[in-house]
């Protein structure tokens, strides 16, 4: 049985609702149509005069409708002023208000309409017409209001990088065609669809394209135009902003109608139009720069009823807006500049299971410049439960999954995938260790050890030091009860591997991570090795712990980088002696010279 609108279900609420608005001096309107809806719109006016509000010379009348959400009140009413134009803090197309930040954190369900409007729009009113960029500067409650985000459709964003369209002052010319996009639409996809301007070509023939994986993805083609004009489209409407465009570029003397040889769809759509404008707009508060919004004009068919009353498909014409979904490598560092030396960088990671694979990936998500992963397995269907690609990858290297993967999802890191069994016999043909560890190893920022292996790792640390460069390795104990990261930072570090399992081994002041003894490995069917048990989510904490550790190390020196790691040896425990979890516990350690390292210590 359907659940009852909430002023159904609490009439009461309803009417201290109405009735608060009645004690500060105005008369709501219930929209009675929306409220057979089950939407609650209530309208109203409030005389600047009103004593309640305080509005006193910010305006004479504010003529207000506001519509409810379902979960009253644990989420804000929508306000709209229906007879006022802010140009900052409020919608210039939909009229609502921008009455408080967009997190639901800052509504107050104790509030009411009235009481909210009390607190709110006297602030919004006078902060709305503030355009000084030194004053909004100095608020700290202010973001930027981008035109392009008020007029976008979110189910059709057009993946787009700007690069070689950048523009850092407000043009002068009405329109100036700016060149052609070709557009990438998924196969099998209707009209209103993401897309992809896959290559664009500037007026001085300039081609540019985005990431190959990126075509495979999109690989229905369409001829598109890019435009810059000097204002933000006037209509709300993607149809009558076409007509406004194509009447300017009339006005300009401009021939052109924006339209191309029109592309089939699925389900009998069609592709017409896809025009990029470029615009001004805030990027700062009270500061302008250029934004961008796609047109894009089609056909869908539609059933309607015929003149005999028979259904009938007609091809009925379509226009929207698209939001632009930016790829440069400038958007993504804004969300991570403390990364950003890693474009720069070269890792090499030995072992992709459980911990190495899921820190290449986060390596490439956070876009290092190069990645060289070496590792002689396949995968299996069973380890994928903790190996972060599923039963797809199954029968793959592991190198050549991971690669594969990376290439189609941040292809700004280049993966060189290496088939080799560290400490192995070379095969016939096959090039020496010494030639894969030149491979591996020329010109490595970081190497990393996540092999699992005690006599790998050793063979790994020591080929690290006598070349420079700096070292980290990583293993999770059986059960997945515990781990460790260590690090030998080259003229930071004075201790090394060695010195690391001589400090464990005596007893000394780094403790052996817990393991399950009793069940913390097991033998798989048909496979020749033990295997540890442990499932992925407790791994992640080792894996993290890791990849901090490692960006940590490449960062050092770099303004602006990654926090700096002051310890070598972190240490974690998931579970407690019996096996009870225990909330994930580091305990850190600097890396000493052990007196009896035969590397470091000599009589």
């Amino acid at each position: 049985m359907p659940t009852a609108p909430w002023f159904e279900a609490e009439p009461d609420r309803l009417e201290r609702e109405l009735q608060a608005l009645i004690a500060h001096g105005v008369a709501p309107l219930v929209d009675a149509a929306a409220r057979s809806q089950g939407i609650l719109k209530v309208s109203f006016t409030i005389d600047g005069s009103n004593p309640a509000f305080n509005l006193a010379g910010l305006v004479e009348s504010v003529q207000l409708e506001a519509t409810y959400p379902d979960n009253y009140p644990y989420f804000r009413p929508e306000v709209f002023a229906l007879n006022i134009a802010l140009p900052r803090h409020q919608n210039p197309i939909g009229k609502n208000l921008c009455l408080l930040p967009r997190s639901a954190a800052h509504w107050e369900p104790r509030w009411k309409l009235a009481t909210y409007l009390v607190s709110q729009l006297p602030k919004v009113l006078q902060k709305g017409n503030i355009l000084d960029p030194a004053v909004l500067a100095t608020d700290q409650d202010e973001q930027a209001e981008p035109a392009s985000e008020f007029f976008a459709h979110s189910h059709a964003p057009v993946i787009f990088d700007e690069a070689g369209f950048e523009q850092t002052s407000v043009p002068t010319a009405p329109i100036t065609i700016l060149g052609r996009l070709q557009i990438g639409v998924p196969r099998k996809a209707g009209l209103l669809t993401r897309m992809a301007a896959l290559e664009t070509t500037d007026v001085a023939g300039v081609v540019r394209k985005l990431p190959k994986a990126l075509w495979d993805v999109f690989p229905t083609q369409f001829s598109g135009h890019l435009v810059r004009l000097n204002q933000a489209p006037p209509f709300a409407h993607a149809g009558e902003g076409l007509n406004w465009l194509l009447e300017l570029a009339k006005s300009q003397g401009l021939t052109t109608t924006f339209q191309s040889k029109a592309v089939p769809l699925a389900k009998g759509g069609m592709l017409r139009r896809v025009i990029g404008l470029q615009f001004p707009e805030e990027i700062a508060p009270g500061q302008m720069g250029m934004g961008w919004l796609f047109l894009i004009e089609g056909t869908i068919k539609e059933t309607v009823m015929g003149p005999r009353g028979k259904p009938v498909e007609v091809a009925q014409s379509h226009c929207f807006y698209g939001k632009a979904s930016r790829i440069s490598p400038t958007d993504a560092l804004l969300r991570v500049p403390a990364v950003h030396a890693l474009h720069q960088r070269t890792i090499a990671v030995v072992g992709l299971g459980a911990l190495g694979a899921p820190m290449a990936l986060e390596f490439a998500r956070n876009q290092v410049g190069k990645l060289r992963l070496s590792d002689y397995d396949h995968v299996e269907p069973g380890p994928t439960v903790r190996w972060p690609l599923g039963i797809a990858t199954a029968g793959q290297l592991k190198a050549e999954a991971i690669h594969e993967f990376i290439s189609a999802h941040y292809p700004a890191t280049q993966v060189l995938p290496i088939y080799h069994k560290v400490g192995g016999l070379r095969g016939e043909g096959m090039p020496s260790e010494q030639e894969v560890m030149d491979t591996l190893l020329t010109d490595a920022s970081l190497l990393i050890d996540a092999s699992a292996d005690k006599g790998v790792s050793h063979f790994l640390a020591e080929t690290a030091r006598a070349r420079g460069i700096p070292f980290i390795s990583v293993y999770a104990t059986p059960g997945g009860w515990g781990g460790m990261v260590m690090r030998v930072a080259p003229g930071h570090t004075r201790g090394c591997w060695m010195c690391l399992q001589y400090h464990m081994d005596t007893g000394g002041t780094i403790p052996v991570p817990i393991s399950d003894e009793t069940a913390g490995t097991v033998q798989a069917p048909g496979c020749g090795d033990m295997t540890f048990t442990g499932a992925s989510f407790d791994l992640q904490n080792v894996v993290l712990a890791a990849v901090r550790l490692a960006v940590s190390t490449l960062s050092s020196g770099v303004a602006g980088g990654y926090a700096t790691t002051p310890w070598d040896v972190g240490v974690v425990q998931l579970m407690d002696a019996d096996g009870s979890l225990v909330a994930p516990a580091w305990s850190t350690f600097p890396l000493e010279v052990h007196p009896l390292c035969p590397y470091c210590h000599c009589e």
